[in-house]
């Protein structure tokens, strides 16, 4: 009869048994165990063929334990990782939530800080405001208020540029406004001394806007032909007192606008 040779599940020794035996117990540890024998055929190693009942007990047991504290500790695990991302998502929730607050704060005063961008009264004009005003006008009317000269006549300025009065045509709301600047030029005939002449010029500017960079733009210069002679063969740009460059430029524009001068 041949004998079947297995080792122990609990201590690890030798057992031996007959190939029809249904138990046997080992020598060392003197742990009883039931044979069970699968019906399998054709395998070479026949102790393959015999099982030891014992065995599967705490196989099952560890195998229920494994399981169940894997499953615990995937559990745990989630827990901890919803916490984590539910802190996160809490912390940049309340991250965005004080950012658009204080973006909305900071908003709210700088569009109160600003909400006035056009000049609407004479007061809000600088120092600074007024030389930037007579520089562009030397340099405007410098260019154009030659005007033209005949072979006989040549009218020039003489002297420097008077700044007679400024206009700010504004609104109390965020509207644009217009700014006139009229100013005082005398010319005379370079062939002719006794020929002289005075001419109010007016220079208009739209759209100004409070501290705006490089503020004076290239102004208008509203003003019709002026002419020196009666066959109107020299001639320049303005008017020939300032209530006529007054009523011409000023004053159609208090149909809409507060007007203040200085």
């Amino acid at each position: 009869m041949k004998l079947i040779e297995k080792k122990c599940p609990n201590c690890g020794g030798s057992l031996e048994f007959s190939e029809t035996a249904k138990s046997c117990k080992c020598e060392y540890c003197h742990r009883a165990f039931e044979i069970e024998r699968d019906e399998k055929t054709n395998v070479e190693d026949i102790a393959e063929q015999f099982n030891l009942s014992e065995l599967e007990e705490p196989l099952k047991a560890f195998s229920k334990v494994f399981i169940g504290s894997h499953i615990v500790f995937s559990v745990l695990a989630f827990l901890v990782f919803a916490g984590i991302c539910g802190i996160m998502i809490y912390s940049f929730t309340s991250t965005k939530n004080d950012f658009n607050n204080k973006f909305e704060d900071e908003f709210v005063e700088s569009e109160t800080e600003t909400k006035k961008v056009y000049i609407s009264d004479i007061s809000e004009l600088t120092n600074n405001d007024y030389e930037g005003l007579d520089n562009k006008a030397v340099s405007k009317i410098n260019r154009t208020g030659e005007g033209v000269n005949d072979a006989y006549h040549s009218y020039s300025m003489d002297g420097d540029l008077k700044r007679e009065k400024v206009y700010v045509a504004g609104k109390d709301d965020d509207s644009a406004n217009v700014i006139v600047s009229i100013y005082k030029a005398y010319y005379h005939d370079f062939f002719h001394q006794e020929n002289r002449y005075t001419v109010f010029i007016p220079l208009v500017y739209e759209n100004i806007k409070l501290d705006e960079f490089s503020k004076w733009k290239n102004p208008t210069l509203n003003a019709p032909e002026y002419y020196f002679n009666e066959n109107k063969s020299s001639y320049t740009y303005g008017y020939a007192s300032l209530d006529e460059a007054v009523n011409a430029v000023v004053k159609p524009l208090e149909k809409d606008y507060k007007v203040t001068s200085k």
